[in-house]
């Protein structure tokens, strides 16, 4: 009879500590893209905020805008302290993943 170990859980972050960078960040994407499509789309194309004042620029604007926020929570979220960090200070999400890959990827 065979055995199987216990995966991993659906519901946590893969957590990156410094290394493995491309296993973690192969992970991160899917995990992302099941938790929402847009939020990758964020992370990957990025967005400039629009400063019209039509509302309907506004309001996607707006949705955007906190696609972004949400991005970048679980990004900081699946990082150890050492690793948030540096990319505390990025402003978008496409910012930090980038920066992620400059610093740890290959």
């Amino acid at each position: 009879m065979a055995r199987f170990e216990e995966g991993h859980s659906i519901s946590c972050l893969p957590l990156f500590e410094g290394e493995a960078y491309s296993q973690w960040s192969n992970v991160m994407k899917y995990f992302i893209l099941a938790h929402d499509f847009e939020l990758w789309d964020i992370i990957e194309e990025g967005y400039i905020e629009a400063l019209k004042k039509k509302k309907k620029l506004r309001s996607e604007n707006d949705t955007k805008t906190k696609l972004n926020s949400r991005a970048m929570h679980i990004l900081l979220c699946g990082l150890s302290e050492e690793v948030s960090k540096k990319v505390s200070t990025c402003k978008r999400a496409k910012e930090m993943w980038e920066k992620l890959e400059r610093l740890y990827g290959k």
